[in-house]
């Protein structure tokens, strides 16, 4: 007999409806057809029709291919060799998964299946459960839609379309998706997962969040053994415990250490109640864990608040203590004040700034007219505010300083008079951004002059140089902001990030 036709092995009682064209077999019913050999407790064949229905007990297998058994209920078609099972646990099983639904359709030609009742398949330690789903056997392709659920020891993936390759383990998913772990959860629209490799890449609203921390971008690369990801384009970082959020083109996760590292015109902004910190640099690095929660900028940093402006090399703000040193030639302007030296530590008390200390080479000018200036310089200088407006300085060793004097402190009182003193250490107190009084100590000297005789050479203390052309404006950050989505997405899968840090400078 040939293997295209419908041959009977087995049963233990046979009759036919000549008329009607059909053939009963009832008790250990066996078929084979194609290669495929079927059994179940009984069976009707349709001659004219080229069905067969088998009833209870149904089993279908092909050697060393795959099974399908558990059904209550058989639909073969014979031209087709489609076979429709159901039953209340219809199972499906070859080398690579068992798939477990209510009602299956299996080609045994072509060797795929489909069910549309939801089904529950078993691959490696890793479960899938859809309510739609297709299956190539000879490829072994899934290929799933709706209330997807891919669950590994690992993670759990929801989402609406899925199409997985069983013998690469890779999935691919398109649609609303969100992947779960104890480390953190991600979200996006399209992309893949190697579940053997545990390497990824999620786009289209891709976001990654980690306790407290968001991690957006056009494209994200994750590597889930090593525990680091990749972002491209139009990166969003955004800490709530910290209120503060990072932009930049391209970053660099690390999910154990909770170090992240942004570049390519990356911009920092914290929300201060009614003010905003600004921050630019040419890299940020963070850090957010339960001993060290700190940003990184560096280099070409510039900082702008609506009370003070800043430009340094690089910074390190820490969030655990609420400081921000400044490296590399700081410059802060607060007010009609410019201050200067080698270091600078700021103390921050409600997110405010509360003290200023300048290590070495400190310098405070003070711009009363042009090239006319009101001077503070010494070795180191405490500076201390109310309210982000300075309140006193206090300069410690080689202290000098200018301070020209009115009849009156109103502003249109002339001034009539200089003071230029040096001595070893020296305290200025202000109110309303005015002199206050002044304290000399360690053997001041002291030299009185009238304004008009105050010698040119005598005008500027060593060090004084006057910036204000560079202070930060308020529309450069803003700018970069704005301009953030239209720049190009880098096309490159991998890039290979700076994981370099600022060290604090004692």
């Amino acid at each position: 007999m040939s293997q295209n036709n419908l041959e009977v092995i087995g049963g233990e009682k046979m009759y036919g409806d000549e008329v009607k064209k059909l053939t009963y077999i009832v008790k250990n019913v066996g078929f084979k057809h194609n290669g495929v050999t079927i059994y179940c407790d009984s069976a009707i064949r349709k001659i004219k029709e080229g069905i067969v229905e088998g009833f209870g007990h149904i089993y279908i297998f092909q050697q060393d291919t795959f099974t399908l058994s558990g059904g209550e209920y058989l639909l073969y078609e014979e031209a087709t060799k489609t076979a429709t099972v159901t039953g209340k646990e219809v199972i499906l099983n070859d080398a690579e998964m068992t798939l477990v639904t209510t009602a299956l359709q299996y080609n045994t030609a072509n060797q795929i299946g489909s069910y549309h009742n939801k089904a529950n398949i078993l691959s490696g330690e890793n479960t899938l459960k859809s309510k739609h789903g297709y299956y190539q056997r000879r490829t072994n392709v899934f290929n799933f839609k709706q209330d997807v659920v891919l669950t590994s020891p690992e993670y759990v993936m929801y989402c609406d379309t899925l199409d997985y390759f069983a013998a690469t383990k890779t999935a691919y998913f398109q649609g609303p998706t969100r992947i779960v772990s104890k480390e953190n959860t991600i979200k996006c629209n399209y992309g893949w997962y190697n579940t053997a490799t545990e390497k990824a890449q999620f786009s289209k609203e891709a976001v990654l969040m980690s306790d407290s921390t968001a991690l957006s971008a056009d494209s994200l690369l994750y590597d889930k053994k090593k525990g680091i990801g990749n972002a491209f384009g139009n990166i969003r970082m955004y800490d709530s415990s910290n209120q503060i959020e990072v932009y930049g083109q391209k970053g660099l996760y690390l999910v154990k250490s909770k170090e992240t590292i942004i570049t390519d015109n990356p911009l920092a902004i914290q929300y201060i109640d009614n003010d905003t910190m600004y921050v630019m640099a040419d890299t940020f690095y963070y850090v957010n864990d339960s001993l060290k929660r700190e940003l990184q900028a560096y280099p070409g940093t510039m900082i702008s608040q609506k009370e003070f402006q800043g430009k340094c090399d690089s910074m390190i703000y820490r969030f655990n203590d609420s400081t921000i040193s400044l490296y590399g030639q700081p410059i802060l302007w607060n007010k009609n004040n410019q201050i200067t030296g080698d270091t600078m530590h700021i103390a921050l008390k409600n997110k405010k700034m509360h003290s200023l200390t300048v290590m070495d080479n400190a310098f405070l000018a003070s711009e009363l007219k042009p090239n006319t200036f009101n001077q503070i310089a010494g070795k180191t200088m405490f500076n201390k505010f109310n309210n982000n407006e300075l309140v006193s300085v206090l300069v410690d060793g080689n202290a000098e300083s200018i301070y020209y004097m009115r009849n009156n402190e109103t502003d249109s009182a002339e001034y009539t008079g200089v003071n230029k003193v040096v001595c070893g250490k020296m305290k200025i107190n202000f109110d309303s951004a005015k002199v206050d009084d002044i304290c000399f100590y360690s053997k001041p000297e002291s030299k009185m002059y009238p304004v008009n005789q105050f010698p040119e050479s005598e005008k500027h203390l060593k060090g004084l140089n006057w910036q204000v052309s560079n202070k930060p404006v308020i529309a450069q950050f803003l700018e970069r902001k704005k301009h953030r989505n239209q720049l190009s997405t880098p096309k490159s899968v991998v890039h290979k990030q700076s994981s370099k840090k600022v060290k604090s400078k004692k």
